[in-house]
């Protein structure tokens, strides 16, 4: 019998082929799997901060108003010196109640 050189490089190239192809196929799967994982833990993650960040937006919007006020409203700054930092005109008489 006599060994055909030819057909064992040609089998051995065939293997080599279907071997590293299935290499990068289950290369390209883990990965793939991996970057599913990876996107449900973000979308988890987002799901879990979205009620603060309406939140913050809330206490950004009333924060924005009142710091207007205290910039264009003469009255509201009056009234926000007296309730916060006890001030008072001349001649007012001011009464502190303690509960």
């Amino acid at each position: 019998m006599a060994i055909d050189r030819q057909k064992i490089k040609d089998r051995l190239v065939k293997y080599f082929w279907v071997s590293l192809t299935l290499v990068i196929a289950i290369f390209t799967i883990v990965v793939s799997v991996r970057t599913a994982q990876d996107l449900m833990r973000t979308s988890e993650r987002q799901q879990a901060i979205e009620p603060k960040l309406v939140e913050l937006q809330e206490k950004i919007t009333r924060d924005s108003s009142f710091v207007e006020n205290l910039q264009h409203s003469p009255e509201f700054l009056e009234k926000f010196a007296r309730e916060h930092f006890l001030m008072q005109r001349e001649g007012d008489v001011v009464y502190i109640l303690e509960e």
